[in-house]
């Protein structure tokens, strides 16, 4: 396996979002009644966009997840973006990678004006030749559009040089769509055998172990 162009998820797979996404979702749960249990069962939420969630998760109308989604976002933009920090390995695999001629992206279904917020911040942004994601408007959030925006942005025109590292079924399956294979990597969001039964081509436990992957 060794793909020239190499797509990273960001939510869960390049940075541990998870304290910022959670007290956000919980803040917008609360603010509709609604108990929002334990961290671990908002796992969930990490991954796909905000608003499919909340109707998918809780059979919400459009226009009570659009309204969940601003008490969310307020609460995201102003605290929650601080509350996050690197995988473990990801700078180094990074570096690694660079180091052996591939060249990297970044494909999200977070709001890309975040993503690149966060980026910037940790001395991440140069790794990346293209940095795609979401809409704040929710125009462009579909897993396969961000990845095809991104292989557009690379020009990449053979997919089987390229490949998706991602840590939910929502990253393998928009692969898919969007012609590539994907790497699952298991940082701890995902269900058992969640990234498998999507069609993972392979399922790695750390950055560590992905670089091998990819480099031999």
């Amino acid at each position: 396996m060794r793909p020239d162009y190499v797509l990273f998820d960001f939510d869960g797979t390049l940075f541990d979002t998870s304290e910022g996404i959670l007290k956000g979702i919980r803040t917008a749960l609360e603010s509709a009644g609604i108990a929002a249990g334990q961290d671990k069962e908002l796992y969930k939420f990490i991954g796909p966009p905000v608003v499919q969630a909340f109707k998918e998760f809780y059979g919400m109308s459009e226009e009570e997840a659009q309204r969940l989604k601003a008490v969310y976002r307020n609460y995201y933009r102003d605290t929650g973006i601080l509350q996050c920090r690197p995988v473990e390995g990801a700078r180094a695999c990074l570096d690694k990678l660079l180091a052996a001629g591939k060249t990297l992206a970044v494909a999200t279904s977070k709001p890309e004006v975040f993503a690149r917020s966060i980026l910037e911040r940790y001395g991440f942004d140069g790794y990346f030749s293209a940095v795609e994601g979401g809409r704040l408007d929710e125009t462009r959030s579909k897993k396969s559009e961000v990845i095809g925006a991104a292989l557009s942005k690379l020009g990449v025109k053979e997919l089987s040089r390229a490949i998706m590292v991602g840590d939910r079924k929502y990253d393998v399956l928009g692969a898919a769509e969007a012609g590539l294979s994907c790497i699952g990597i298991d940082t701890g969001f995902s269900e058992p055998h969640e990234l498998e039964d999507a069609g993972a081509v392979a399922v790695v436990k750390s950055f560590a172990e992905l670089e091998k992957l990819l480099l031999g």
